[in-house]
């Protein structure tokens, strides 16, 4: 059978990280799980959920994990076969802290031995743990986001500091999406009721929705934060704009007068005074244009007080 395989106190871990239809097979042969189980493996569904069955439990987790590339956040897909004598965990891509256990108890018997001792449901929440506390390091890095757009805003408001705003927005609203479902599957989970599921483990279990929901909480918040950064930068955009519309009507009706004197002068009318005086029409333009001038410079130095 593809992936690995740990065995403690006659518990097992079958682990298979980028699954393929060559180890679907191998699964379905040697597990009698539903059907419908490993075509929501092949078909990667992107909805959370726990099946419950009579020997078994069939978990669709996603993992918050930001692409190496672009930057966005998004969901991973963790697939858990959960019984009492086995736990399959099934990956489309590795996941850091999940792999993190696997190599522990490759190296380790002790370890081994601890997490697979305690029983299925020890051993679950144990990864779900790991996996979902290794998401608080993506809400820290949010946090110092959301820090640096707030301080940039104050000295810059420009195209770029907006798609910086939109891409952190995103990705908060994102991991709220993603984690929200883990939150209920957990919820549930601490409500189920099945042999080898004992009582004592509702406190393991809940403290794993402890994560989730300071994971939740701390995204609340930041989405608060990067709401109103949205709009202060969208207010001074906007007062940015009326200043550069002010300013361009400012020079706008500096330039009527100039611009009236050069359409009378223009016409080559006989009656004009000093029509033919090529110094006083000279002296009009020049002084049309220092009026001007001084306006401009009056206005900015307005805009600056």
């Amino acid at each position: 059978m593809g992936g690995e395989i740990f065995e403690a106190k006659g518990v097992k871990l079958h682990h298979i990280r980028e699954v393929t239809e060559h180890d679907l097979e191998i699964l379905q042969a040697t597990f009698r799980f539903h059907h419908l189980d490993y075509e929501d493996i092949r078909t990667q569904t992107p909805i959370s959920k726990m099946d419950p069955y009579k020997h078994y439990v069939f978990f669709v987790f996603h993992v918050p994990a930001v692409h190496a590339e672009t930057g966005y956040l998004y969901g991973e897909e963790l697939y858990v076969f959960f019984s009492k004598d086995g736990l399959v965990t099934i990956t489309q891509k590795p996941i850091p802290a999940l792999e993190a256990v696997i190599s522990r108890m490759e190296k380790s018997s002790k370890f081994r031995s601890l997490i697979l001792g305690k029983g299925t449901a020890f051993c679950l929440q144990r990864i779900l743990g790991d996996v979902f506390r290794e998401s608080l390091g993506i809400v820290a890095d949010l946090t110092l986001e959301v820090r640096r757009l707030e301080q940039a805003i104050e000295v810059r408001h420009d195209k770029r500091l907006t798609v910086d705003l939109g891409h952190a927005r995103r990705n908060i609203l994102f991991l709220r999406q993603v984690i929200d479902p883990q939150r209920a599957i957990l919820t549930s989970l601490s409500d189920l009721k099945r042999g080898f599921i004992s009582d004592d483990m509702a406190v393991y279990f809940d403290d794993v929705h402890d994560v989730l929901d300071t994971i939740w909480l701390s995204t609340d918040n930041l989405k608060l934060i990067i709401d109103g950064l949205f709009d202060v930068n969208e207010a001074l955009l906007s007062h940015r704009t009326n200043e550069v519309v002010t300013f361009l009507t400012f020079i706008s009706a500096a330039l009527m007068v100039p611009t009236l004197i050069a359409g009378f002068y223009g016409m080559n009318v006989p009656w004009l005074p000093f029509a033919t005086d090529a110094r006083f029409v000279s002296l009009v333009y020049l002084v049309g244009f220092i009026g001007m001038v001084l306006v401009v410079v009056a206005i900015i130095r307005r805009s600056r007080h």
